[in-house]
């Protein structure tokens, strides 16, 4: 597995691990007081090697900070299924009984 290191904006020192085709970690390296942040890398890169240290950065940033989660927990989005919290009500009688 390729581990690709590089510096934010403020001097710190970041690494990327790929967790998966839909998932990178950035974890701080030493002195990076930061906690780790679990990103979804962009559709046109499948290797953080692909990317210039300025889209890396942007995408830390896009990470946020507190709200990032830590690593290994997936990226929070909001669900395609459009998760409803209860069924909508019935407009006509149903030949089933609740």
């Amino acid at each position: 597995m390729s581990v690709r290191a590089f510096q934010d904006a403020s001097g710190r020192r970041w690494q990327v691990k790929i967790r998966s085709r839909h998932q990178w970690i950035l974890e701080p390296l030493s002195g990076n007081p930061e906690a780790p942040r679990t990103v979804e890398p962009p559709l046109y890169a499948e290797d953080p090697f692909e990317l210039s240290e300025q889209e890396l950065r942007r995408i830390l940033e896009s990470a946020g900070g507190s709200g990032a989660g830590p690593a290994g927990s997936p990226p929070s989005r909001p669900s395609p299924f459009k998760d409803d919290p209860e069924p909508p009500p019935r407009d006509r009688p149903s030949l089933f009984r609740d």
